[in-house]
């Protein structure tokens, strides 16, 4: 039973929850089905820890049908029952607790009952608690829209055929407006997340409908709609991205909005680190420093939890800048304060792999392979990161043929994982070339071949770590003269 459905639900239960759930399942309203509750109470005896010696199917069921041979079908049967009420419990909760989805459906409900007077009360207290929120989200535009939909069609049944009573340009302005603001906030929105995916990973998605949208879209009108405004800079951070005022425009915006938009808050941060990132990996340095601020914002404020959690790349990539501006002591202060803070089920991959780029950096190349040795990466742009490293390591400590062997691999590797974008490939493609080529001239020291390589490099667009390999390559020049 541990590993059912329904132990993995109640262990997200909070004690405030078991409670109010044992209230629930008790409820004639609900549930009759007195068995139903007796097997919730024998899985309440064991949460939170849940011991599997404790919740064995047979014993369960001999406490729930004392003396009577045990018979897996029924307990299948109770089990089902149960989770049925677990799953109406949380959506129920959900429900209750979104003040304005209530109010939607409870305006609905009084209109279609032609309780009129309830309906006004209603309508008065939705739109009072719609402008005391600070959230200006899709979803504030959302009820608005709604809320608008609801007292038009009220008005059109209270005034039938006499339509200047309610068709106003206030109230279709309400309606048409709010409507139009959570169209564009949601297209907008979803614009941005095809375009991110598009570029970490090699997942095509059909974006002609959103191109199309925006040759005619002008964002100026919209700057009374914040949200509207942010997710179109963060579309122009793809489109544009040699367009740095945009990103400093849209840093501000968020900056400012902060408290207005909800949720998105975490996500939005994330496409400032993300850009800042890539501009620094294509040689704007300026922006190390200004990653770095980006991350320090984002800990001030607390917005850089994601479901409760620091994401992964957060944490590798304050690390890896607070490295390249050689702050050694905050990187590694970094690394142990928020290490508890990371998804338990990569924690580990993530700390070594973190604590190995440390290493590398303060020139320990041998602490750092220990580290590397103990990171046992799943998500594949950590595996790339690990391969990356690996190949700089073996190639400072001149270990030229277990580095042709790794430079193998990792190419490999590179052509035959789909999910890695074609562009990050092309990168990993040219970092293996140039470090191959590297090691072969530095094994030969040919100084000509050298300098054909030098040249190739000059005239190269950014891929990963371009900046080492012409350090290298630098380096090599003048120990061959």
């Amino acid at each position: 039973m541990n590993r059912s459905s329904l132990i993995d639900a109640f262990k997200t239960f909070s004690p405030k929850e078991i409670k109010e759930f044992g209230e629930f399942v008790t409820s004639p309203f609900f549930n009759k089905n007195v068995n139903v509750v007796r097997l919730f109470e024998q899985i309440r005896k064991c949460y939170p820890a849940f011991e599997a010696g404790k919740i064995e199917k047979e014993k369960v069921f001999a406490r729930i049908f004392p003396g009577k041979p045990y018979k897996d079908s029924t307990l299948r049967l109770l089990m089902y029952y149960l989770y049925e009420l677990v799953e109406k419990f949380i959506a129920y909760n959900r429900f209750t607790s979104d003040d304005l989805r209530f109010q939607s459906i409870l305006l609905e409900e009084l209109h279609e009952r032609r309780l009129y007077k309830d309906f006004e009360k209603t309508v008065e207290t939705a739109y009072k608690q719609l402008d005391e929120q600070t959230t200006r989200d899709g979803s504030y535009y959302m009820y608005r829209y709604m809320f608008a939909e609801h007292k038009l069609s009220y008005l059109a049944e209270l005034y039938l055929g006499k339509y200047e009573k309610y068709l106003t340009s206030e109230n279709l302005h309400l309606f048409s407006d709010n409507i139009t603001h959570y169209y564009l906030i949601s297209v907008l929105k979803y614009y941005a997340i095809t375009l991110n995916t598009n570029y970490l990973y090699n997942v095509k998605a059909d974006t002609s409908v959103f191109e199309q949208m925006l040759k005619n879209f002008n964002v100026e009108q919209f700057e009374n709609v914040p949200m509207i405004v942010i997710y179109y800079r963060v579309i122009m951070l793809f489109l544009t991205p040699d367009d740095e005022e945009n990103y400093y425009k849209l840093k501000d915006l968020v900056v400012k909005y902060e408290n207005q938009v909800g949720h998105a808050i975490g996500d939005l941060y994330i496409n400032l680190e993300n850009y800042s990132v890539r501009m620094a990996r294509h040689g704007k340095s300026e922006f190390i420093k200004e990653s770095l601020d980006v991350y320090n914002l984002e800990l001030a404020k607390g917005t850089y939890l994601i479901h409760g959690s620091m994401p992964n790349s957060f944490y590798t990539s304050f690390v890896v800048n607070a490295c390249k501006m050689k702050d050694f002591d905050s990187a590694l202060e970094f690394i142990n304060k928020y290490k508890t803070e990371l998804q338990e089920v990569t924690r580990e991959q993530y700390y070594f792999y973190s604590m190995s780029f440390l290493e590398y950096e303060k020139g320990n190349y041998e602490k750092a392979l220990e580290y590397l040795a103990k990171t046992k990466a799943e998500e594949v742009y950590l595996k790339m990161d690990i391969r990356l490293l690996q190949c700089r390591i073996y190639y400072v400590l001149v270990w030229n043929i277990p580095l042709q062997s790794l430079l193998d691999t990792f190419k490999k590797t590179v052509q035959n994982n789909k999910y890695i974008a074609d562009i990050r490939k092309e990168q990993y493609n040219k970092f293996i070339k140039y470090t191959n080529q590297l090691n072969n001239i530095r094994y030969k020291s040919d100084k000509h071949a050298l300098a054909v390589v030098i040249d190739d490099l000059e005239k190269d667009d950014y891929f990963a770590y371009k900046s080492w390999v012409v350090e290298e390559a630098a380096k090599l020049y003048q120990s061959l003269k």
